[in-house]
């Protein structure tokens, strides 16, 4: 599958990007929302960066079916069934489907200033052929500036050892 990533400021964005903290709470929630929307991605998912003055926004778009209705209000609850429970076997061999990598990653998040949302990209009825390229499910993390990022020029953080 192809992930393709775009980073461009907002409107009243500096040209810069910011330089933001290195923190495992957001290495480990951030991964845990890429490797679900590659799970359930047809063939592409799509991470967009942006700022302004104030916050850091990514949004994480795949190609999938997208989440179902029943589950869409209740993602990152812990025990939760996988977004299509009849997609899961097939399309994540040996996944639980129990939700626990969403409320991981959600509580992770969180912890460092984020609101997550969870929604749709296109109406999940409409034909295959129908639908726009960016058809499926949308995770937006926005986090205020001022909670993430590092002095400019000085450490990002610490790197952890690998042993």
């Amino acid at each position: 599958k192809t992930v393709i990533f775009s980073a461009a400021p907002a409107a009243g964005g500096a040209l810069i990007e910011p330089e933001i903290l290195r923190r495992p709470e957001m290495i480990h929630g951030l991964r845990n929302l890429v490797q679900n929307a590659v799970d359930f991605a047809h063939s592409r998912v799509w991470i967009d960066a942006s700022w302004t003055e104030t916050n850091l926004t990514l949004r994480i778009i795949d190609d999938g079916d997208g989440f179902s209705s029943q589950v869409l209000g209740r993602i990152g609850d812990p025990f939760l069934r996988s977004r299509r429970d009849e997609a899961g076997p097939k399309r994540r061999p040996g996944y639980e489907g129990m939700g626990l990598g969403l409320f991981i990653a959600k509580t992770l998040l969180e912890r460092t200033g984020a609101e997550l949302s969870f929604a749709n990209s296109s109406d999940p009825f409409l034909a295959t052929g129908g639908r726009p390229e960016r058809s499926g499910a949308i995770v937006e993390v926005v986090w205020p500036l001022d909670r993430i990022s590092a002095e400019s020029g000085g450490p990002l953080g610490e790197n952890q050892p690998l042993g």
